[in-house]
């Protein structure tokens, strides 16, 4: 035999707290302002800023990585030549 499952009460809310809930949320966007707007553009420019600082150091890093190994390379080829 399956035992019945019991149901919460539900509390009375008035049809207006009931009709407010049921409001859509984008009904109550408003665009942003002016402060807001300056605000996000600068937070785009500081981020592209910080992209481009960190991209500049990888590929220097990177262009140090290859030229260590070059002259790794030219050393031991260097040094094969003359045994």
């Amino acid at each position: 035999m399956k035992a019945k499952k019991v149901k919460a009460k539900k509390e009375k809310e008035s049809s207006s707290v009931f009709f407010r809930n049921l409001r859509p949320k984008f009904l109550d966007w408003e665009p942003p302002t002016e402060e807001e707007k300056a605000l996000q553009v600068q937070a785009r420019k500081e981020a592209k800023a910080d992209e481009l600082k960190r991209v500049t150091a990888l590929a220097k890093e990177r262009d140090l990585e290859k030229e260590a190994a070059r002259r790794r390379y030219r050393g031991e080829a260097a040094g094969n030549k003359h045994r």
